[in-house]
């Protein structure tokens, strides 16, 4: 039993320290407990919203889950206790601050190969530590808590599994797209190397050209102003 503990131990404390680093823990095969986000099928961009949906429906339910556990009243020491209690506090920052950002830059912008492969990240990133969480909840914890996050992270485990397959169809569609640029800027640069250039032919006995004799400006005679007559004064009364 205390070798059972140690070992446990040290796999908190090892999924403590590594945060949010993406990684792969096997989820509990839970078969008929598994709900219908399981049979999700890979989409295009324009079904990646579908996706973020069905991931915020299924991180309240986690939330909810969470927060019915009662760690302080698991069999097992302190140290064990403590460090499930971290991981159910990072869980719920995650869930309730980091996701969020990351679930509406893929709301936005549902072709970005960069945005959705965040978010696959973290999801990532909760299924690892949840993982951590479900397995001493199955350990230490009642039965019904256990049961409740092995549902929550099987449906965790087909969402993240949808958005791989998403990422992966998106990276190849942008390949295929800069693969048939790339052959058309080719085939364009070639067929301008192909190309010969104009000759402009010069013929040096072409007697040149006479030039066009302007017409020339007739100027106006300018008027000439008569003199202003001048009365004569009258004469004074005799």
């Amino acid at each position: 039993m205390r070798s059972l503990i140690f070992t446990l131990s040290a796999v908190l404390l090892l999924m403590s320290s590594a945060g949010a680093q993406v990684g792969s823990t096997a989820a509990p095969d839970r078969g008929a407990n598994r709900p219908a986000q399981a049979q999700l099928q890979p989409a295009p961009a324009a079904n990646v919203n579908a996706t973020v949906a069905q991931l915020e429906r299924t991180i309240q339910d986690t939330r909810v889950d969470l927060a019915k556990l009662r760690v302080d009243k698991w069999k097992t020491d302190s140290a064990i206790k403590r460090q499930a209690q971290d991981n159910v506090e990072s869980l719920e920052r995650n869930m309730s601050d980091a996701l969020p950002a990351l679930e509406a830059q893929v709301r936005s912008n549902p072709a970005s190969v960069t945005a959705l492969f965040k978010l696959y990240r973290n999801v990532n990133a909760i299924y690892d530590v949840l993982g951590t969480v479900t397995e001493s909840a199955g350990a230490f914890g009642p039965k019904e808590d256990y049961q409740a996050l092995a549902n929550d992270i099987a449906s965790l485990d087909a969402l993240r599994r949808s958005l791989a397959d998403q990422v992966e169809g998106m990276a190849s569609a942008k390949d295929t797209e800069v693969a048939r640029l790339q052959t058309a800027l080719a085939q364009a640069r070639q067929a301008a190397a192909n190309t010969p250039p104009k000759k402009i032919i010069i013929d040096e006995n072409e007697p040149p050209k006479k030039p066009v004799a302007k017409k020339p400006v007739k100027k106006k005679p300018a008027t000439e102003k008569k003199p202003a007559t001048q009365e004569k004064p009258a004469s004074p009364p005799q």
